[in-house]
């Protein structure tokens, strides 16, 4: 049954009160390596959630379950296409994936492949979730590196007994009747979809498990299998083509996609308006104009492709109470595939046109070339041109197969004292093909054509440098014939892994035997301490057409990267009951712990912490604590190769009427006679220089946390908490972004941002050789503010006196953010993204998001939920009066307003064995805001818009059922 499954969701980062069946029930508390009492006397603030909450949600992918948390933001996940890393991340606190250490059952987990390194869940099977526990805030006493932003613990189903077999489909169901889209469908000549229902996702998963005939072992089990269906932009209204904005005021959404068309935009030089090929197909030119733009939206993906397999089993055998040996294997293989649309002879790289090249028309020849026409000299420009065709669209395919291993043995060292060693090993195995971009240099030479003998042939078979070239007609409207397609396009490679080793041991107990106690308490003074090593190594190749920068859709080239490091620790806790059982004082307790870190990449850190509990009665308690919390830097952060990429920015003195006036864009390197003649950036993506810092130092972070558990003795079953938590990360480890850069040096001049901002020679910063430098740096602070409030409350109707018709449980779990400070560079003043979102403050930051449910426990072996998620408003970063953010702005994308959603479920238990779950997610099939592409940003940056939205943070599909049978045996 999922009775009261949601108290095991509540008290939201606080401490929550799991549910069984019939009552509350307390729960063991992640973040400390001491044995300790349950869940409502954690010194941390804790959220819990259940696989029977899984369950409720309809969920088979742990972060989409976690994304609904209001404490958690989206990071990679299913809905990125463009940019996607084939992985899944969680983001504590909107402080990035990178500052949150994921563990499984207290084990640290790898990270997820070489070219995005932070922990993938895609490798958590669902289906062997006993609980998850998120703890706020920094945890590297206890755990080490990365728990800056908090712990996320998945605890595993272990010791099972028997066979469960699950099944689950999911798919989701559109009207698509978003007016304002459809207009503008209609007026670009847009087929508006019709309702849809698609974005199937089957998921099957089998456990096994048996008990040694002594009951001093167990062997569990599993394996399970996940397919989800792709689902195109084209299908829904509101993502069929990519917006921007129009009206007087610019105060509505219009169709308008790239300038890279099938057209063409021939551009001297990169400069200009550009010419176009007329659309009448006469082989003539026309000024480019808007109405030409390339509609690319519809191809790409809202929900990827994906197949996926895990397997594994967990074992143990108890020898003696001093000799317990486990051991863990895990395994899972993912296979993902995105889909954008089709690549073009982007507006980023001049290409040489000889003027008599006899693919041109006499027309087109003058237009381009004038007084030169019909000679042997060159026209240098960027061209513009879209392929577009069956079978033409680019294709990311991403494997990942991950392994890991855990041997170790545990036991009773007697007198109240234990002990566990371990060894694990982890490996992810990535590889990817980026399938039909386009050869730059391919390009060139089939540009490059020449008349032999009435045969149009490419300049390199004349003098042998290629004699695979086929000459190229883009001076034609389909002329491109599939041997030159052939011949341009290109499929480039990256493979690579991550390894980790740890190795660790560790003993906990109590002084009661030597009389190290409080004369005031009952227990006595308890410790944890131990020792840990642990070696992290990431290796990253890429082909030729990678590292030459060679692919025209890539933004630059992609080195090889390769590095490792490994770290010595030491660490303890202890545990001091100061007083206990005593009048206005039922508990008073203090904990502290200490943690040595001696990295080889970044020498000796260490982090610490001290907390305190008072419960002056048992109704009440107060907890309050400070944590000093260390990241140390990444692989790729220190050892990734420096290179020429693209970034969600737009170049605001590009254009014929740029936005920034001639001495802002003076800073930035623009001369007056460049000035309103600039290629803009290519679909709202300039050129950037990324790559790590062999000199950078890891982040420190302090945690402040206070807060009180409510749990009064005449409402039985209610309990409330209420937890405030001030994060701040100094030398933050991260990028200015290209936007923030770009800005700072248009509005203040300063030298620092000024210096960053490098333009070509003709002043793009889309064209090679113009950029704006965003390597790894640690930068300023970051600090982060908020409440959480946490409200769980089982009433049984009969105290209502309602007979026979059971229990109803209310759940609450809300989260108030109260300061997003972020300070770029030591000395500068901070900006503050708190109820903001934008190209420099990322996704949506709303100052209120909570979740409500409600179940009704019936006494017929049926429970009836609902839901309701609540995501606050946002303004746009540059809708503000802070002088580091606010800017021109549309008034189209000026704010999103509040969102709810509401979901509904059923689930019902038949002959004891079996279990038939029925829900609906986003039950009033509520449209995601929609916004225009340079707000949302581009897909495979920082703020992971796709579709016109923010797809981690909205429900994209729609409304969406999901139906499950579990057999229980």
């Amino acid at each position: 049954m999922l009775a009261g499954s949601m108290a095991a969701c509540v008290m939201a980062m606080a401490g929550t009160a799991a549910a069984a069946d019939d009552e509350l029930q307390e729960i063991v508390v992640t973040g400390s390596r001491i044995k300790q009492a349950a869940n409502l006397s954690s010194d941390s603030p804790l959220t819990t959630v259940t696989d029977k909450e899984m369950k409720l949600q309809g969920t088979t992918n742990v972060e989409t379950m976690l994304n609904r948390l209001p404490g958690v933001t989206a990071d990679q996940t299913q809905g990125v296409s463009n940019g996607a890393s084939g992985t899944a991340t969680i983001n504590l606190r909107n402080l990035g994936p990178s500052r949150t250490l994921v563990l499984i059952d207290g084990r640290r987990m790898a990270g997820g492949d070489p070219a995005y390194p932070y922990t993938d869940v895609n490798f958590i099977p669902a289906a062997l979730v006993d609980s998850v526990d998120v703890v706020t805030g920094g945890a590297s006493a206890v755990y080490g590196s990365d728990a800056v932003a908090g712990v996320v613990n998945f605890k595993m189903k272990r010791d099972f007994e028997g066979v469960k077999v699950d099944y689950q489909l999911s798919a989701a169901q559109h009207d698509n009747n978003n007016k304002e889209a459809q207009t503008a469908l209609k007026n670009f000549g847009v087929t508006v979809p019709g309702s849809q229902f698609d974005g199937f996702v089957r998921d099957s998963s089998f456990i096994i498990g048996a008990n040694a005939p002594n009951n001093r072992g167990n062997v569990t089990a599993y394996t399970t299998y996940r397919w989800t269906e792709p689902v195109k932009q084209s299908s829904r209204d509101w993502s069929a083509c990519s917006l921007s904005v129009s009206g007087a005021d610019n105060d509505s959404h219009v169709c308008q996609g790239s300038s890279n068309n099938t057209y063409g935009r021939f551009r001297t030089n990169g400069s200009g308006g550009g010419l176009s090929l007329n659309p009448d197909g006469s082989s003539t030119f026309v000024p480019y104009s808007n109405a030409l733009s390339y509609n690319y939206g519809p191809y790409n993906y809202l929900q990827r492709q994906d197949e996926r397999y895990t397997g594994g089993a967990f074992a143990h055998y108890e020898i003696s109470p001093a000799f317990d040996v486990y051991t863990d294997f895990m395994f899972m293989t993912d296979h993902t595939r995105a889909q954008i649309a089709p690549s073009a002879i982007f507006n980023s790289a001049l290409y040489n046109i000889n003027c008599d090249n006899p693919l041109m028309s006499a027309s087109e020849a003058t237009a381009l070339c004038g007084s030169n026409a019909g000679t042997s000299a060159n026209w240098s420009g960027t061209i513009g041109l879209r392929f577009s065709g069956s079978g033409m669209e680019r294709y990311d395919d991403i494997r990942h197969t991950d392994y890991r291993y855990v041997i170790g043995t545990k036991g009773d060292l007697g007198g109240g004292w234990s002990y566990d060693v371990s060894a694990q090993h982890s490996e992810v195995i990535y590889t990817e093909h980026y399938e039909n971009d386009v050869s730059i240099s391919k390009v060139q030479k089939a540009l490059q054509v020449v008349n032999v003998n009435g045969v149009a042939t490419c300049q390199s078979v004349v003098d042998g440098t290629d004699l695979n070239c086929v000459p190229l007609n883009i001076f034609s409207l389909n002329g491109i014939s599939s041997d030159a397609w052939n011949y341009i396009k290109t499929t480039s490679f990256k493979e690579g892994n991550v390894t980790q080793d740890v190795v660790q041991g560790s003993i906990t107990g109590d002084f009661g035997r030597f009389g190290m106690q409080s004369p005031l308490a009952n227990n006595p003074v308890a410790i944890a301490f131990g020792t840990e090593y642990r070696k992290e190594g990431l290796n990253l190749k890429v082909d030729e057409e990678n590292s030459s920068g060679d692919l025209a859709g890539s933004g630059g080239a992609t080195q090889n990267s390769s590095g490792s490091y490994d770290v010595k620790e030491i660490y303890g806790e202890l545990r001091v009951p100061l007083i206990e059982g005593r009048e206005w004082a039922k508990a008073l307790v203090l904990d502290t712990g200490y943690r040595w870190s001696d990295y080889s990449s970044s020498g000796v850190v260490d982090s610490w912490k001290a907390s305190l509990t008072y419960a002056p009665v048992s109704d009440l308690s107060f907890r309050g604590g400070y944590n000093r919390a260390v990241r140390a830097p990444s692989i790729l952060e220190l050892y990734s190769t420096q290179t020429v990429g693209l970034t969600s920015a737009s170049d605001p003195c590009a254009g014929s009427s740029p936005s920034a006036t001639l001495a802002q864009c003076a800073r930035t390197g623009v001369t007056a006679a460049q000035y309103g003649t600039i290629a803009e950036c290519t679909s709202s993506q300039c050129n950037v220089l990324t790559g790590g810092n062999t000199a950078l130092k890891p982040e420190t972070a302090d945690t402040w946390t206070i807060g009180t558990v409510i749990t009064p003795t005449f409402l039985r079953n209610f309990s409330a908490t209420v937890d405030y938590f001030d994060i701040r990360v100094t030398d933050l480890i991260s990028t200015l972004s290209a936007s923030s850069v770009l800005n700072q040096c248009l509005n203040s001049g300063d030298s620092y941002y000024c210096g960053l901002v490098h333009r070509a020679s003709n002043g793009s910063l889309a064209l090679t050789g113009g950029y704006i430098i965003d390597t790894e740096l640690n930068t300023g602070y970051l600090n982060e503010q908020g409440v959480d409030i946490g409200l769980n409350y089982l009433v049984d109707l009969e105290d209502l006196n309602v007979k026979d018709r059971g229990s109803v449980l209310f759940s609450f779990n809300g989260t108030w953010m109260a300061n997003y400070l972020v300070q770029q560079q030591p000395g500068e003043s901070a900006y503050n993204c708190r109820g903001l979102f934008g190209v420099t403050c990322g996704q949506p930051m709303p100052m209120w998001r909570h979740t409500m449910r409600v179940t009704w426990q019936t006494p017929w072996n049926v429970d009836l939920s609902g839901n309701w998620r609540y995501i606050g408003g946002v303004k746009l970063d540059q809708n503000t009066s802070n002088a580091l953010l606010s800017g021109d702005y549309d008034k189209a994308d000026g704010r999103i307003n509040s969102y709810s959603y509401f979901d509904i479920a059923l689930s019902a238990t038949l002959y004891d064995h079996y279990t038939v779950r029925f829900g609906v997610n986003n039950l009033f099939d509520k449209d995601p805001p929609i916004l225009d592409s340079n707000v949302y940003g581009v897909s495979g940056t920082s703020n992971y818009g796709n579709g016109n939205t923010f797809p981690g943070i909205y429900d994209t599909l729609g409304r969406t059922f999901f139906l499950g049978v579990t057999a229980d045996f």
